[in-house]
């Protein structure tokens, strides 16, 4: 079974809109660190259920356009359009490798795995891989951490949760039939959290 890893918001300036988002909802908020092969910096917010939200912004615009990265080209295009939002999110997998394997025998088409490593502020760093399946846009992405992706201080992690995403209902047969999701009443119980598939154009999403 695959785990809501976390969701990806766009921002202008990352550390206000997630000091903001804090603030109103009584969430600790951390910074995270810097992708500097993609130009980009985010802020974090951890939760109970062990996943967490992603703030993400640029700190080399040209460096993020040029990238290969579908995730970092879904940034760039949405903040060159002045969209500050949720646009994606990332389903955790052990498994990455037999993805890949059915993609190929399915023909779908896909991109990666993509291995990155980002420099948290103490100085440590994470490692992961990432999978792509096409259309980017319309799919999320699969991650896999090379150990558990947790704050060094765990007191840092929120005892709400992230029970609920709600995800455009026009995704819902891609989704399906590329990751082969029991999705049923247009729904999807993941490991962690909820997804809706439902009439909104707009991703939403509920703590509680």
């Amino acid at each position: 079974m695959l785990a809501i890893d976390h969701i990806v918001i766009t921002a202008h300036d990352p550390k206000k809109a997630a000091t903001e988002f804090g603030k109103r909802y009584d969430i600790e908020v951390v910074k995270g660190g810097e992708h500097e092969n993609w130009g980009t910096y985010n802020y974090l917010a951890y939760f109970a259920n062990n996943c967490y939200i992603e703030w993400i912004g640029l700190f080399d615009k040209h460096r993020a356009s040029r990238s290969d990265n579908p995730l970092i080209k879904q940034v760039a295009i949405a903040l060159e359009n002045n969209e500050e939002k949720l646009i994606q999110y990332a389903l955790r997998t052990a498994n990455m490798d037999q993805f890949k394997q059915k993609f190929k025998q399915k023909g779908v088409s896909y991109h990666g795995p993509v291995s990155a490593v980002r420099t948290r502020p103490d100085g440590s760093t994470l490692s992961w891989r990432m999978l792509f399946p096409e259309p980017a846009s319309s799919l999320p992405f699969l991650i896999e951490w090379e150990r558990e992706n947790k704050p060094a201080d765990l007191s840092l992690i929120n005892q709400k949760e992230l029970s609920l995403l709600e995800a455009p209902s026009l995704y819902q047969a891609d989704v399906e039939k590329t990751l082969q999701l029991a999705i049923k009443n247009n729904q999807y119980k993941a490991e962690n959290v909820l997804i809706k598939y439902n009439t909104d154009k707009e991703f939403t999403f509920t703590i509680t």
